[in-house]
């Protein structure tokens, strides 16, 4: 997940004023380990300490969703990224893991000490950004398309802990995320993928059942010029908005389903 911008929080109307975080490197600190996969001199990567990262934070945070595991995923951004043939590998100067990818394009990753030391990177053989890379938390038992608060809760506090999400910061979210917890309080909001085209998403609470307005959908909120920065671009149809500190669980309608 490329130009790392960071995270966007929508918290109201859109920011005239938008920022985006530059990291100065000193000239002779070394540059992150780059591996070349099949002869790709700039793959899609990620940093593998940020990603163990946001494995410490569902350790931290699992009471939130207890019998939930942690994957993380792969979604193919662009008209043309084959997920068929995908590789993965935690490679670092010398050390070097395969990852195995399941078949929908997420994995788990193990902790490796020579790896960490070594700066290692999560690298694909596919060329920078042609995924948006997320984790994936799901508590099993529920009915097909339904997640839990506490899942999206969770998978939250993961994204934030392994900073994958690509995309501009406004000055009122570097504010926030300063000062609170994004995800647990209202009115911070947070995206989420869904499988395919969202068509609607219902929260529920027992009886109580509440449609998602449209402006939570497909990325509304964002204004139009500053689209491409963003890793949802351009399936911004799999992608909703929800404000983890409310209590509701949440039941989305995909298109093409009843």
């Amino acid at each position: 997940m490329g130009w790392y911008a960071g995270r966007l929080l929508w918290a109201g109307a859109a920011t005239a004023c938008l920022m985006c975080n530059a990291v100065a490197i000193a000239a002779d600190q070394a540059p992150m380990q780059v591996a070349k996969v099949d002869g790709l001199a700039d793959p899609d990567r990620q940093s593998y300490r940020r990603m163990l990262k946001g494995m410490d934070a569902f350790e931290k945070y699992h009471h939130l969703a207890p019998k939930a595991e942690l994957r993380y995923r792969l979604y193919p951004r662009l008209e043309g990224v084959r997920a068929s043939g995908t590789a993965m590998t935690i490679q670092g100067d010398t050390a070097s893991i395969a990852v195995a990818l399941a078949g929908d394009l997420s994995f788990t990753l193990v902790r490796d000490e020579q790896a960490l030391r070594e700066g290692a990177v999560v690298t694909t053989n596919r060329k920078d950004r042609s995924f948006a890379w997320g984790p994936e938390v799901h508590t099993p038992g529920l009915p097909p398309n339904t997640w839990r608060l506490g899942d999206l809760r969770l998978q939250c506090q993961i994204d934030r802990g392994a900073s994958l999400f690509v995309g501009l910061k406004p000055p009122a979210y570097l504010l926030l995320e300063a000062t609170t917890d994004v995800c647990s309080l209202y009115p911070g909001y947070w995206p989420y993928y869904a499988e395919r085209a969202v068509f609607g998403v219902t929260l529920v609470n027992g009886k109580r059942r509440q449609m998602l307005t449209s402006d939570l959908l497909y990325a509304n909120r964002l204004p139009t010029p500053i689209h491409p920065f963003y890793d949802m671009f351009p399936f911004f149809v799999r992608t909703y908005v929800y404000a983890t500190g409310q209590r509701y669980q949440l039941a989305g309608r995909y298109a093409g389903r009843n």
